[in-house]
């Protein structure tokens, strides 16, 4: 469904500041990341400072089971009205409660000639282990396919939604604990020059994510990688 504006993506693209660096991505594309805790009181939403987020393996056998650390979102981000109409939005479309934390990373995939191929998210098909979750494309910059797709198996056999692009401005909202979802690779509209995708992630709820346990509402599982790919950078 589209979400935002022209205006608002560009408001809300200015207010993240520099994203931070994303140590997992030297195995997959490149990849700059910045995140925050949220929470809604009264219609207000507040920011929870914590640096960190802790994936099980269960949901990322690839770069699961540690503490991933990133740069936090500044308070401009949740000073801005458009990231306030996204959450709300988030928060509306699934009658989430308040005082509920929601994890929310803002990263843009940086594709040049040698990483046209490679995976967006080094995960394939899965579930990131939250309930309910959104996606939001903020940018995209000479880049082509990486579509989205929604599946109800690991394996991309039974489509619930089949691929496709997700404009600028546009977002897909599901329920993370019934369906897995995947981004396909992008590749360069002009090969002479790089490209950029810049996309908004929420999940609810996030509390799990803090203490690096498994949520009990999602018992979804992931695609197993081989030994000599999987990222294990301790911290």
């Amino acid at each position: 469904m589209p979400l935002l504006s022209r205006c608002e993506r560009l408001e809300l693209l200015s207010s993240c500041g520099s994203l931070g660096p994303d140590p997992s991505s030297r195995h997959f594309t490149k990849r700059t990341k910045s995140i925050a805790y949220v929470m809604c009181i009264e219609g207000q939403w507040f920011q929870l400072r914590a640096d960190f987020f802790s994936q099980p393996q269960q949901y990322n056998d690839f770069s699961g089971g540690y503490k991933r650390f990133y740069r936090e979102l500044p308070a401009e981000f949740l000073g801005c009205r458009a990231t306030q109409k996204l959450l709300t939005a988030f928060q509306q479309t699934y009658q989430l409660p308040e005082k509920e934390l929601i994890l929310v990373q803002v990263q843009t995939s940086h594709v040049n000639s040698d990483n046209v191929d490679q995976c967006l998210t080094g995960q394939g098909i899965h579930s990131d282990g939250a309930d309910r979750a959104m996606l939001v494309c903020l940018q995209r910059d000479n880049v082509t396919h990486a579509e989205n797709a929604i599946y109800h198996d690991l394996h991309g056999h039974q489509a619930v939604l089949e691929p496709f692009i997700l404009p600028e401005g546009h977002g897909l909202l599901w329920q993370d604990n019934r369906a897995f979802h995947h981004v396909a690779p992008a590749q360069l509209a002009d090969p002479q020059r790089e490209g950029s995708r810049t996309v908004l992630i929420a999940h609810y709820p996030a509390f799990h994510y803090l203490a690096g346990k498994t949520n009990p509402n999602n018992t979804l599982g992931t695609n197993q990688v081989a030994d000599n790919r999987r990222l294990r950078l301790q911290h």
